[in-house]
């Protein structure tokens, strides 16, 4: 029987690439070098280095700067430093997440699993408001371990009090989420995106989370 279910953050809750476009502009008026260019720009030329969230972001910066043919080597430094003290603080949702969590809370507990920094991950969950719906939240540099190691998952099961065959991972990433919730025995469902070819093996297929409640009710109990 089906009792939890747990769910990757960046991709699959919240709309990482439209969060990250929105900081990237509001921050273009932070810094008076920047003015050299238009906050489209600047927000472009970060774009295309940021690897759908997975690079570096010090290393981001300093390919776009040299790209907009800034040569102060400070200046990344700097982006990168206002960038840990705020981003996430104006995240963006995908449409439906807030109403499908409050149905599913009311039938299952709820847990989320995330890679990324700590700070910049609560704050995208405490600025979109999600935060009371989670029992549990694992976040990868407070637990020492990210994705795909299982042992994250396993914390957040543990702290769920459910074991892997009752409960579903969802997620974007087939290497990161997929993989190794079917490796422990859970279920998993895949959000369909762009950026990764879909998993070998999976239990359903979403392409929007209001979509959710329903392929989980199809599910094997």
């Amino acid at each position: 029987m089906i009792k939890a279910i747990l769910f990757d953050l960046d991709e699959t809750l919240i709309d990482r690439a439209e969060t990250m476009r929105r900081f990237l502009m509001a921050q273009h008026g932070l810094f008076p070098e920047l003015s050299a260019h238009s906050s489209a720009a600047f927000s472009d030329a970060c774009l295309v280095h940021q690897d759908n969230g997975y690079a570096d972001k010090l290393g981001a910066y300093a390919s776009a700067c040299k790209d907009l043919g800034f040569t102060d080597s400070s200046l990344a430094e700097r982006l990168f430093a206002d960038f840990k003290d705020r981003y996430g603080r104006d995240s963006v949702p995908f449409p439906g997440v807030s109403e499908t969590l409050k149905l599913l809370q009311s039938q299952y507990r709820i847990g989320l699993v995330s890679n990324g920094r700590t700070k910049g991950q609560t704050a995208k969950i405490e600025s979109c408001g999600i935060r009371g719906f989670f029992s549990s939240i694992c976040i990868s540099e407070s637990f020492g371990y990210k994705k795909p190691e299982v042992a994250i998952f396993k914390a957040c099961l543990e702290e769920l009090s459910v074991v892997p065959s009752e409960a579903v991972f969802i997620g974007d990433n087939p290497v990161a989420d997929i993989e190794p919730a079917k490796k422990l025995g859970m279920f998993a469902i895949w959000v369909k995106n762009a950026n990764f070819p879909a998993p070998e093996i999976c239990d359903g297929v979403i392409t929007n989370i209001s979509e959710l409640p329903s392929i989980i009710q199809s599910l094997p109990n």
